[in-house]
Protein backbone atom coordinates (compact mmCIF):
# COMPACT_ATOMS: atom_id res chain seq x y z
CA UNK A 1 0.00 0.00 0.00
CA UNK A 2 3.14 2.65 1.15
CA UNK A 3 4.54 1.63 -2.19
CA UNK A 4 1.18 2.64 -4.59
CA UNK A 5 0.96 6.12 -2.08
CA UNK A 6 4.37 6.55 -3.00
CA UNK A 7 4.03 5.86 -7.28
CA UNK A 8 1.07 7.99 -7.08
CA UNK A 9 2.86 11.30 -5.47
CA UNK A 10 6.04 11.15 -7.91
CA UNK A 11 3.79 10.66 -10.55
CA UNK A 12 1.71 13.75 -9.73
CA UNK A 13 4.85 15.57 -9.00
CA UNK A 14 6.40 14.71 -12.12
CA UNK A 15 2.99 15.68 -14.29
CA UNK A 16 3.72 19.67 -12.97
CA UNK A 17 7.11 19.51 -14.84
CA UNK A 18 7.52 20.81 -18.71
CA UNK A 19 9.93 21.30 -20.55
CA UNK A 20 12.12 24.35 -20.69
CA UNK A 21 10.70 27.17 -22.81
CA UNK A 22 12.81 29.31 -25.54
CA UNK A 23 12.03 32.27 -24.12
CA UNK A 24 14.25 33.20 -21.40
CA UNK A 25 12.27 33.28 -18.17
CA UNK A 26 13.36 36.48 -15.67
CA UNK A 27 11.53 36.34 -12.24
CA UNK A 28 9.33 38.90 -10.54
CA UNK A 29 11.44 40.24 -8.00
CA UNK A 30 14.93 40.23 -7.59
CA UNK A 31 16.80 41.60 -4.16
CA UNK A 32 19.68 43.10 -6.35
CA UNK A 33 17.08 44.31 -8.67
CA UNK A 34 17.64 43.58 -12.76
CA UNK A 35 21.01 44.37 -15.19
CA UNK A 36 20.05 45.46 -18.70
CA UNK A 37 23.13 44.88 -21.13
CA UNK A 38 22.50 46.35 -24.89
CA UNK A 39 24.91 45.44 -28.08
CA UNK A 40 24.80 45.85 -31.72
CA UNK A 41 25.64 43.18 -34.44
CA UNK A 42 24.97 42.79 -37.94
CA UNK A 43 22.43 46.31 -37.91
CA UNK A 44 20.23 44.61 -35.01
CA UNK A 45 20.25 45.74 -31.44
CA UNK A 46 20.25 42.98 -28.99
CA UNK A 47 19.64 42.97 -25.28
CA UNK A 48 19.81 41.25 -22.07
CA UNK A 49 18.19 41.29 -18.53
CA UNK A 50 19.92 39.58 -16.06
CA UNK A 51 19.43 39.26 -12.34
CA UNK A 52 21.21 41.35 -10.10
CA UNK A 53 24.61 39.91 -9.07
CA UNK A 54 27.36 41.64 -6.77
CA UNK A 55 30.12 40.34 -9.63
CA UNK A 56 30.40 41.67 -13.20
CA UNK A 57 29.22 39.55 -16.02
CA UNK A 58 30.94 37.70 -18.42
CA UNK A 59 30.81 38.99 -22.16
CA UNK A 60 29.48 35.20 -22.76
CA UNK A 61 26.64 35.45 -20.05
CA UNK A 62 25.61 38.41 -20.87
CA UNK A 63 25.50 37.64 -24.82
CA UNK A 64 24.96 34.00 -24.36
CA UNK A 65 22.01 32.68 -26.68
CA UNK A 66 19.47 31.34 -23.77
CA UNK A 67 19.36 35.01 -22.47
CA UNK A 68 19.61 37.31 -25.50
CA UNK A 69 16.58 39.26 -27.34
CA UNK A 70 16.62 40.54 -31.00
CA UNK A 71 15.47 44.19 -30.36
CA UNK A 72 12.66 45.82 -28.38
CA UNK A 73 9.50 43.38 -29.54
CA UNK A 74 11.77 41.07 -27.40
CA UNK A 75 12.91 42.93 -24.53
CA UNK A 76 9.63 44.35 -24.45
CA UNK A 77 7.50 41.86 -22.65
CA UNK A 78 10.65 40.83 -20.15
CA UNK A 79 11.00 43.94 -18.87
CA UNK A 80 6.98 44.39 -18.57
CA UNK A 81 6.98 40.72 -16.51
CA UNK A 82 8.68 42.79 -13.91
CA UNK A 83 7.02 43.64 -10.61
CA UNK A 84 6.58 46.80 -9.88
CA UNK A 85 9.12 49.02 -8.27
CA UNK A 86 11.92 47.04 -9.05
CA UNK A 87 15.35 48.18 -10.03
CA UNK A 88 16.94 47.86 -13.40
CA UNK A 89 20.64 49.39 -14.13
CA UNK A 90 21.54 49.83 -18.11
CA UNK A 91 25.35 49.09 -18.37
CA UNK A 92 27.37 49.24 -21.75
CA UNK A 93 30.79 48.32 -20.88
CA UNK A 94 33.16 47.64 -23.70
CA UNK A 95 32.26 46.20 -26.30
CA UNK A 96 28.86 46.48 -25.29
CA UNK A 97 26.90 49.98 -26.43
CA UNK A 98 23.88 51.41 -26.06
CA UNK A 99 21.58 51.99 -28.88
CA UNK A 100 20.09 55.15 -30.71
CA UNK A 101 18.71 57.51 -28.63
CA UNK A 102 14.97 56.57 -30.57
CA UNK A 103 15.51 53.06 -28.66
CA UNK A 104 16.85 54.33 -25.42
CA UNK A 105 13.61 56.30 -25.28
CA UNK A 106 11.34 53.18 -26.16
CA UNK A 107 13.16 51.37 -23.23
CA UNK A 108 12.76 54.05 -20.72
CA UNK A 109 9.16 54.58 -21.40
CA UNK A 110 8.13 50.56 -21.06
CA UNK A 111 10.38 50.96 -17.53
CA UNK A 112 8.19 54.34 -16.62
CA UNK A 113 4.63 52.13 -17.35
CA UNK A 114 5.69 49.10 -15.77
CA UNK A 115 6.74 51.18 -12.90
CA UNK A 116 10.41 50.35 -13.05
CA UNK A 117 13.15 52.35 -11.64
CA UNK A 118 15.70 52.01 -14.49
CA UNK A 119 19.24 53.78 -14.09
CA UNK A 120 21.22 54.42 -17.15
CA UNK A 121 24.86 53.82 -16.29
CA UNK A 122 27.35 55.77 -19.16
Amino acid sequence: MKFIVCAILGLTALSGCSPASATPAVPQESMKGYELYSWESDGTWYFSLLIGTNRLKTLEEIQAPDVALQGIDELKPMLESLASGQYVTWMAVDPLAFPPEEIIQQVEKICRDQGLNLSIVE
